[in-house]
């Protein structure tokens, strides 16, 4: 049953996935070659709705086939739309930007997150996303060192021009600070300093936080934590996803000064994974605890 499942949530995913790309991919190219940059504004905003109907019609997919339970703690009074936002994110699977999406469909703007480089080939959702204004920026390989450090400025001059983007219209962008999923494997080979997290870099959370300085006053701080076994993205379509929970929280945003900014999200990571620890203890609380 839950491969039928699976299979059919498939298929409605691909075709409301193709369904929208059409007037994207239209639009986009309109907006590619518009020499008028404030009509190039103006476009985005009807493509920006063009995304909000797909993840509508993915979450619908959620509900009709009770694919997943999602519980959502955000602060008091939280939601507006026209206003910049800045979330940073634990990431363990693929499945987080779907939960993330759709929490945050009806009290943020778009979301958008920097993304590797490689995922512009992928059918559809590549070029969608690019037309749509997320960042592709290279992501190496643990044993790519030498390659890492020869595209580092390369990639500080993407996330710069990028992040410059944002400013258009209002955007909620999303930092997964880890750089990856989580795995325990590769928090074992990285030698990190936490037990449900991998250690944070703050590069594409720094370039955001200069760019929309005069934007936006606090980050939101989001944890999601899954019960049970972590789902892949077929896990999801097929139902067999246990209940996720995502908390989020308005913190002070730090100085941009680079060593500030290191020691204010080290400190950021350590209250989330003591929660994460509280949460995933046998005798935690039914009531939720927030992260400091």
């Amino acid at each position: 049953m839950q491969l039928i499942v699976g299979s059919l949530v498939a298929l409605s995913v691909a075709i409301n996935t193709v369904l929208v790309c059409i007037p994207l991919y239209v639009l986009g190219l309109v907006r590619l070659l518009v020499p008028i940059p404030w009509l190039r504004r103006k476009l985005a905003y009807p493509m920006d709705t063009v995304i909000d109907v797909w993840v509508s019609g993915f979450h619908l997919l959620i509900r009709c086939f009770r694919l997943v339970e999602i519980n959502v703690d955000f602060p008091p009074g939280f939601g507006d739309r026209k206003v910049w936002q800045v979330i940073m994110c634990n990431h363990q699977s693929w499945v987080d930007i779907v939960i993330l999406q759709a929490s945050f469909r009806h009290v943020a703007p778009v979301l958008k997150f920097f993304t590797k480089k490689e995922l512009i080939w992928v059918p559809f959702v590549g070029v969608a996303m690019w037309f749509l204004g997320f960042p592709y920026v290279y992501r190496p390989k643990s044993s790519d060192q030498h390659m890492s450090e020869s595209r580092r400025v390369v990639n500080e001059a993407v996330l710069r021009r990028e992040s410059a983007r944002f400013l258009d219209k209002p955007v909620a962008v999303i930092n997964f600070v880890e750089g990856t999923r989580f795995t325990p494997a590769k928090r074992d080979a990285r030698g990190s300093n936490f037990k449900h997290l991998l250690n944070p870099r703050r590069g594409g959370l720094h370039q955001t936080l200069v760019a929309l300085d005069e934007k936006v006053d606090t980050v939101l701080n989001a944890t999601i934590r899954y019960d049970g076994v972590v789902p892949d993205f077929w896990d999801l379509l097929c139902g067999r996803t246990n209940s996720v929970h995502l908390t989020v929280e308005e913190i002070p945003k730090p100085s941009n000064d680079h060593d500030t900014m290191t020691l204010w999200l080290n400190d950021c990571w350590r209250a989330k994974d003591a929660f994460l620890s509280h949460q995933s203890s046998p005798t935690a609380s039914a009531k939720s605890h927030k992260p400091a």
